[in-house]
């Protein structure tokens, strides 16, 4: 299988985010603890709008406000987006590869489980290395999320490869796992090094030091 499509997953493989981030930078001005404040939500039932959110079921202002309530915390929806958005930082080691399968040809699909608020912060962020992808499939977008079939084969028909001729990269077992049923090479990322490994293995060409 030399050229195959690649599909990325973006949070934790792209980019490394954590949810801690927004709740510190909420709580930290109010002497309270972003540790807590998450957990307090997650209890309370966080997944649950998150979910409809990232599904396109929910709109920015009523998610803000829902996940606000949640936290406990009384802030303008235009402060509590900034904070909730700003949670992402590089995963430098994969961008050379990345570059790397662009340079080779490959077709590279972005397949993200995710939310306006989101996008829009890590489109901005990251600008230069998503513009190595030739498609984004974003949940919110095609109504879906991961680990559900038809995000998977949304990133298929973007690719515009049939299910089997597609690589999906995700650093959740139960994602990979998903992409298999749907007809996808699952791929399960630990690490850019093993990374590299898996992709050779499947036969496509991957430089030892990508730059």
């Amino acid at each position: 299988m030399p050229h195959p499509a690649l599909v990325f997953d973006f949070g934790n493989v792209v980019a490394f985010f954590d949810y801690a981030r927004a709740c510190e930078a909420i709580g930290r001005p109010r002497g309270l603890d972003g540790s807590s404040l998450l957990e307090t939500a997650r209890r309370a039932g966080l997944a649950e709008p998150l979910l409809a959110f990232e599904s396109g079921r929910m709109g920015s202002e009523q998610f803000c406000r829902a996940a606000s309530r949640l936290l406990g915390v009384d802030l303008p929806v235009d402060e509590f987006a900034a904070a909730w958005a700003d949670i992402f930082w590089p995963n430098e080691s994969i961008v050379p590869l990345i570059r790397a399968l662009a340079d080779n040809g490959h077709r590279l699909i972005l397949g993200s489980n995710t939310n306006p608020l989101h996008s829009n912060h890590f489109r901005r962020q990251f600008a230069e290395t998503l513009a190595l992808f030739d498609h984004l499939v974003l949940s919110f977008e095609v109504g879906h999320v991961k680990p559900a079939p038809e995000f998977f084969l949304a990133c298929a028909e973007a690719a515009g490869a049939p299910p089997a001729d597609c690589v999906f990269i995700d650093d959740l077992p139960e994602n990979v796992e998903g992409a298999r049923q749907a007809g996808l090479i699952g791929v399960h990322y630990v690490d850019t090094p093993t990374l590299a490994a898996d992709l050779r293995a499947l036969g496509i060409p991957v430089p030892s030091s990508p730059r």
